[in-house]
């Protein structure tokens, strides 16, 4: 899946939308926890799942 979604030019992680370490703080800030699912996340866990997204 992944060869075909670079084919159509998605991007594949943040730093190919232009993300930067930097911004990381602003992104998780604006993220909306929400409850439910199979784990809540907090913004710490968002934080450093943006983090590995780089």
């Amino acid at each position: 899946m992944e060869v075909w979604m670079k084919e159509l030019g998605l991007a594949m992680n943040l730093h190919e939308l232009g993300a930067t370490e930097e911004m990381l703080h602003g992104i998780a800030n604006g993220t909306i926890i929400m409850e439910g699912g199979y784990k809540v996340l907090n913004h710490d866990e968002v934080l450093e799942i943006l983090k590995n997204s780089l």
